[in-house]
């Protein structure tokens, strides 16, 4: 019975590959498979791709910072096990990580942090975090694929990194926190959360 089973199994997993691939048996032994990287994105499929991620970027931000204006002081402070303590040391780390990778991606000091002493009201904070992805954002769309191509040297250890992979990580980076936020939110009780899904943000745009 245990051999017609590992047979089936196998079955359905050879189906499920695209044409042209099978599962081996060394495959299945191995528990692993060889896969073709795809190809990195280039010409105006790279400047598109940028610009159109941090564009979502910022909206998601602005629907996160709309539902967040709906929480009291007290919730913004109240202490929740996640990533960092509270809701207001969450928004502090993604404004934080938005400005610091958009004065490396131009090239300029990120010595002044307007987040990392941060010391003002909710307002300032939701105000002061949407102006960071908005000038990421505007940014990003008046760069040209020769400045996305560029290489900045790595924060840590030797060698460069491509100026493009910088953005796509500090956008990524913040969608990963953004998640933090709304499962934070619903154990302050803050409501419904608003939905920042990337592919809800491209019917909405009308792409």
């Amino acid at each position: 019975m245990l051999l017609h089973i590992m047979l089936g199994f196998q079955a359905l997993l050879t189906m499920a590959v695209l044409p042209n691939e099978r599962i081996t048996g060394e495959d299945m032994k191995n528990n692993t498979r060889t896969h073709t990287q795809p190809a990195e994105p280039t010409g105006d499929d790279l400047t598109t791709m940028m610009r159109r991620y941090t564009a979502y970027n910022h909206w998601a931000n602005q629907q996160l910072a709309e539902w967040l204006r709906t929480a009291s002081e007290e919730d913004l402070h109240r202490e929740i096990e996640s990533s960092f303590s509270s809701l207001q040391e969450t928004v502090l780390h993604i404004w934080s990580a938005e400005h610091l990778w958009l004065q490396i991606v131009k090239d300029e000091s990120a010595e002044n942090n307007p987040a990392k002493h941060f010391n003002g009201s909710k307002e300032d904070l939701l105000k002061g975090w949407l102006q960071a992805s908005e000038n990421f954002n505007n940014h990003v769309q008046t760069m040209s694929l020769e400045d996305l191509q560029a290489k900045r040297p790595k924060s840590r250890g030797e060698g460069y990194t491509v100026i493009a992979d910088m953005i796509h990580h500090c956008m990524n980076h913040s969608t990963y926190h953004r998640g933090q936020l709304i499962t934070m939110g619903r154990q302050a009780r803050l409501g419904s959360p608003p939905r920042t899904d990337f592919i809800y943000y491209v019917g909405l745009s009308g792409e």
